[in-house]
Protein backbone atom coordinates (compact mmCIF):
# COMPACT_ATOMS: atom_id res chain seq x y z
CA UNK A 1 0.00 0.00 0.00
CA UNK A 2 0.96 3.63 -0.25
CA UNK A 3 1.38 4.50 3.42
CA UNK A 4 3.27 2.83 6.25
CA UNK A 5 0.10 2.19 8.25
CA UNK A 6 -1.49 0.13 5.48
CA UNK A 7 1.25 -2.49 5.65
CA UNK A 8 -0.13 -3.68 8.98
CA UNK A 9 -2.94 -6.21 8.97
CA UNK A 10 -4.83 -4.76 11.92
CA UNK A 11 -8.05 -2.97 11.09
CA UNK A 12 -7.65 -0.55 14.00
CA UNK A 13 -4.33 0.72 12.69
CA UNK A 14 -5.87 1.77 9.37
CA UNK A 15 -9.12 3.24 10.62
CA UNK A 16 -9.08 7.01 10.35
CA UNK A 17 -5.40 7.19 9.40
CA UNK A 18 -5.09 6.09 5.79
CA UNK A 19 -6.30 8.62 3.24
CA UNK A 20 -6.21 6.07 0.44
CA UNK A 21 -8.54 3.70 2.31
CA UNK A 22 -10.81 6.63 3.12
CA UNK A 23 -11.15 7.71 -0.53
CA UNK A 24 -11.71 4.15 -1.71
CA UNK A 25 -14.53 3.91 0.82
CA UNK A 26 -16.02 7.21 -0.38
CA UNK A 27 -15.97 5.94 -3.97
CA UNK A 28 -17.63 2.67 -2.91
CA UNK A 29 -20.29 4.62 -1.01
CA UNK A 30 -21.06 6.88 -3.97
CA UNK A 31 -21.09 4.08 -6.53
CA UNK A 32 -23.27 1.75 -4.50
CA UNK A 33 -25.66 4.53 -3.48
CA UNK A 34 -25.89 5.89 -7.00
CA UNK A 35 -26.35 2.42 -8.47
CA UNK A 36 -29.10 1.56 -6.06
CA UNK A 37 -30.86 4.90 -6.59
CA UNK A 38 -30.65 4.82 -10.40
CA UNK A 39 -31.27 1.15 -11.05
CA UNK A 40 -33.43 -0.13 -8.24
CA UNK A 41 -35.57 2.64 -6.77
CA UNK A 42 -38.55 0.40 -6.23
CA UNK A 43 -38.95 -1.84 -3.24
CA UNK A 44 -35.95 -4.12 -2.61
CA UNK A 45 -37.18 -7.57 -3.65
CA UNK A 46 -34.40 -8.74 -5.96
CA UNK A 47 -31.06 -10.11 -4.79
CA UNK A 48 -29.11 -7.43 -6.69
CA UNK A 49 -31.15 -4.67 -5.09
CA UNK A 50 -30.61 -6.02 -1.60
CA UNK A 51 -26.88 -6.53 -2.27
CA UNK A 52 -26.46 -2.92 -3.44
CA UNK A 53 -28.41 -1.67 -0.45
CA UNK A 54 -26.30 -3.74 1.97
CA UNK A 55 -23.11 -2.48 0.28
CA UNK A 56 -24.31 1.08 0.66
CA UNK A 57 -25.15 0.63 4.35
CA UNK A 58 -21.87 -1.17 5.07
CA UNK A 59 -19.73 1.44 3.33
CA UNK A 60 -21.65 4.22 5.10
CA UNK A 61 -20.96 2.66 8.51
CA UNK A 62 -17.29 2.18 7.62
CA UNK A 63 -17.00 5.79 6.44
CA UNK A 64 -18.64 6.97 9.64
CA UNK A 65 -16.11 4.96 11.68
CA UNK A 66 -13.26 6.50 9.63
CA UNK A 67 -14.54 10.01 10.33
CA UNK A 68 -15.03 9.35 14.05
CA UNK A 69 -11.53 7.86 14.37
CA UNK A 70 -10.01 10.76 12.41
CA UNK A 71 -11.69 13.32 14.69
CA UNK A 72 -10.56 11.38 17.75
CA UNK A 73 -6.94 11.38 16.54
CA UNK A 74 -7.13 15.12 15.83
CA UNK A 75 -8.56 15.92 19.25
CA UNK A 76 -6.05 13.78 21.12
CA UNK A 77 -3.21 15.24 19.01
CA UNK A 78 -1.85 11.83 18.10
CA UNK A 79 0.63 13.15 15.51
CA UNK A 80 2.23 9.75 14.90
CA UNK A 81 -1.01 8.24 13.59
CA UNK A 82 -1.84 11.10 11.21
CA UNK A 83 1.33 11.06 9.11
Amino acid sequence: MACQLCTADLFREKLGRCKRCFWINVALLLLSGGGWFLLFQSSPRQVATIALLMTFIGSFVLLLLHIIAFIYYRLTADKQSLK
